[in-house]
């Protein structure tokens, strides 16, 4: 029987980094980023370069630089997603 491993700190299951479970002191390694890593508002970039919401800014900000709008990606990505 398979026990299913629940987030100490959002309570869903933990299924992607299953394995790194106990590393993450039980919990998903975003919940235990935003927990234990994360400075300042959770919905802002921080300083760890492993923070998400800068990975996504840095992607942004190379949008741009590309000459593409990082909006009008995300729209077409959306429209792509649900055809």
């Amino acid at each position: 029987m398979t026990v299913e491993k629940l987030c100490k700190r959002c309570k869903k299951p933990v299924t992607l980094n299953a394995k790194n479970y106990d590393v993450f002191e039980q919990m998903h390694w975003l919940c235990f980023h935003l927990e234990y890593e994360h400075d300042g508002d959770p919905d802002k970039a921080c300083g760890d370069p492993s923070c998400p919401w800068w990975h996504i800014e840095v992607l942004k900000q190379k949008l741009s630089q590309l000459g593409l709008d990082p909006e009008s990606v995300i729209d077409e990505a959306i429209a792509k997603r649900f055809v």
